[in-house]
């Protein structure tokens, strides 16, 4: 048995966590924040590849999770305690209404997808019901896609082991702002705490159910 066996096999049931796919964030047609991170996410196609990972997860009735950062009408509740946080309010960025906050066009939730939108904070799990969430559908597995690799898919990952989920993640389906901090994070951090693969990997794996 292989580690992704082990975690995605037929007697697991893995949820895939989409982490803030927005227009703001990794469409360059829209993006603002993070500079750097819009362009990585598209050399990196990490779209097709997340794209590819949502199709074989529904295709095996597991589900499908979209984090995302949206702040209520006029920032209320929006917490600016880290300097990432006071430069989104001050430039009036996901905003309602305005293509930032949007999933990406080429993620677009299906039906039977979940929604885990958060108000404030840099990570998925914090007051957007997603730990409650998954336990309600016995999910014990979390595979984390997505962006940024230099902030929520560290943090989200920390927060899923501390919550008894072990994490997977396909690389190639992350992001972050330079080429450097991807190479660095997923060398030196993120082995500690989660499966680290490929995304091709993990559809096999998931073929294999």
């Amino acid at each position: 048995m292989t580690d992704l066996d082990r975690w995605l096999g037929s007697d697991r049931h893995p949820a895939l966590l989409v982490s803030e796919c927005q227009n703001g964030l990794i469409n360059p047609e829209h993006a603002t924040t993070m500079a750097g991170l819009a362009q990585q996410a598209e050399e990196r196609n990490i779209v097709g590849k997340i794209a590819a990972l949502a199709d074989a997860f529904r295709a095996a009735d597991l589900p499908v999770a979209h984090a995302t950062i949206e702040p209520a009408e006029g920032y209320e509740g929006f917490d600016v305690a880290s300097p990432l946080a006071a430069v989104t309010v001050k430039r009036g960025e996901f905003r309602a209404g305005t293509p930032l906050p949007d999933i990406h066009p080429g993620l677009t939730p299906q039906a039977g997808d979940l929604r885990f939108p958060r108000r404030t904070a840099m990570t998925s799990f914090f007051r957007s019901g997603l730990g409650a969430a998954l336990r309600e559908r016995g999910v014990d597995t979390v595979v984390l896609v997505g962006i940024s690799v230099n902030i929520a898919i560290p943090g989200t990952a920390v927060e899923a082991v501390n919550r008894g989920l072990p994490v997977v993640i396909p690389e190639d389906a992350t992001a972050a702002t330079t080429a450097e901090v991807q190479e660095v994070t997923f060398r030196t951090i993120l082995p500690a705490l989660a499966t680290i693969t490929t995304s091709q990997d993990v559809i096999e794996a998931i073929a294999r159910r």
